[in-house]
């Protein structure tokens, strides 16, 4: 199973806190926005019709003061009705107001002031009243007099003191209600200000809280951009370029972690490891088939085919100098391989090739030209250098048994040397080399057999 860490998962986390924050943000504005438009439906609806009926309601008891001049003026009986009507009519409404008022502020048990002083003045306007009445019918009644009645004239003057006293108190009650009203004025404005002012604050914190999830949305998106960058766009554009070399090495692919990428990663280290193996196992058997192409796989000398075309393509510079050609051959190897098996035979050849490529000098050229039998040449050496080199390397051979299972195989070898023939060939040195081997063996072996220059060499046969 997938580990939980992995990316999609994260991928995953990182999606969900950036959604829930986004919606936070947007549940917060939405919900700062319905109550700013509730606040603001409060104050457009309650708090503005609250102003209204308050100032009204001042406007009423103002109106007082006027219904009653109107009272004090009236100098008829109509007059007075209607100046009484009037203050009825704005004692009324002085009555509604303030159920309204109370009914918008909840608080009936504060406007028990307005009910008294109103109360107050409409009772000391009905006694403005009567003194007025009877102001009327006394003015009245000295008109209908040829000469005032000192009696009357007194009442009358007892009637405007009262007048004069009930308005002083009418004026005192229309102060209460005023002030009583605009108590209630002031309260209402300032309960106005401080919802206003509750919003503003209200306000500017959803709008930090706003900011803040902004922020914090920004933040995720940032986050969630970098990790996307680094944990898969950079991941994979450093696979690319590990991959993208001709031959990538594992070592550069990073296989770090446990999510998606990574074991896309190891997947992808073991494809690589397992092609650079394979790339180096055919390049290992492409050098071994480049050695076994021009070597012998057996004793690891050059074979024949090298042997000859290194004599062909050196063969100017060889030519300018003297050379020395040789054959050498094993003893009764055919003897070697029936008594001791092959095995023990190819441990003979290889031994025995090692100590004739051990005691030729720098520059020779060796092979191994056919089962038991090798060919060097010798360039830039003279004849008599030629003969004791070989004759140190067959008296080692004699000399160095092969150790084998049970005991030892000593065997001899028998070397044809010849110089080079006058204007002839390196073939012609061999074959000449080759005569002398013939001649080695016939003469009992474990020698050495020199080929002197014959007056029938070929004397002018290119190579």
């Amino acid at each position: 199973m997938h580990p939980v860490s992995g990316l999609t998962a994260r991928t995953a986390v990182l999606s969900a806190v950036m959604v829930g924050v986004t919606l936070a943000a947007i549940v917060l504005a939405l919900n700062t926005f319905a109550k700013y438009r509730e606040a603001v439906g409060y104050l457009a609806d309650r708090q503005a019709q609250v102003l209204v009926t308050t100032s009204r309601l001042l406007q009423q008891s103002e109106g007082m003061v006027a219904s009653t001049a109107m009272l004090l003026l009236a100098d008829d009986h109509l007059a007075r009705r209607q100046a009484m009507f009037e203050i009825a009519d704005r004692k009324e409404w002085i009555g509604r107001l303030v159920e309204d008022l109370a009914e918008f502020r909840k608080a009936p048990e504060q406007f028990d002031a307005i009910y008294d002083a109103r109360d107050r003045l409409v009772a000391n306007l009905e006694t403005l009243d009567a003194l007025v009445e009877e102001r009327i019918d006394l003015r009245l009644q000295l008109e209908r007099q040829a000469l005032p009645d000192v009696p009357t004239l007194a009442q009358l003057a007892r009637v405007e003191s009262g007048i004069a006293e009930v308005i002083r108190a009418a004026r005192t009650l229309t102060t209460e209600l005023s002030v009583a009203v605009g108590f209630h004025l002031a309260a209402a404005r300032e309960e106005a200000q401080q919802r206003v002012r509750s919003l503003a604050d209200e306000t500017q914190r959803s709008a930090w809280l706003l900011k803040a999830s902004g922020l914090a949305a920004l933040l995720a998106v940032l986050a969630t951009v970098l990790f996307i960058q680094r944990s898969v766009v950079g991941r994979l554009s450093r696979l690319e370029l590990a991959l993208r070399c001709e031959r990538p090495r594992p070592e550069e692919i990073d296989v770090q972690g446990r999510d998606e990428i990574a074991r896309v990663a190891r997947t992808v280290h073991r494809y690589v490891d397992r092609i650079n193996l394979n790339e180096q196992r055919i390049l290992t058997i492409n050098r071994e088939l480049d050695f076994l192409a021009s070597h012998d796989a057996l004793t690891r000398l050059h074979n024949r085919r090298y042997f000859e075309q290194a004599l062909a393509e050196g063969a100017e510079s060889l030519l300018a100098g003297d050379y020395c050609a040789a054959m050498i051959d094993i003893d009764h190897f055919k003897q070697v391989n029936d008594l001791h098996g092959h095995a023990v035979g190819d441990r003979v050849i290889v031994q025995v090739a090692g100590l004739i490529r051990d005691g030729l000098p720098d520059g020779a050229l060796l092979a191994r030209y056919g089962g038991e039998e090798f060919a060097a040449l010798l360039p830039g050496v003279d004849m008599e250098s030629a003969r004791e080199c070989l004759e140190r390397i067959r008296q080692r051979v004699a000399d160095t048994p092969t150790a084998v299972e049970g005991g030892e195989v000593a065997v001899t070898v028998s070397i044809g040397l010849a110089p080079r023939l006058p204007m002839g060939g390196f073939e012609h040195s061999l074959k000449a080399a080759d005569e002398s081997l013939y001649l080695a063996k016939r003469r009992g072996r474990n020698r050495l057999v020199l080929r002197p220059p014959r007056a029938t060499d070929p004397s002018a046969e290119t190579p």
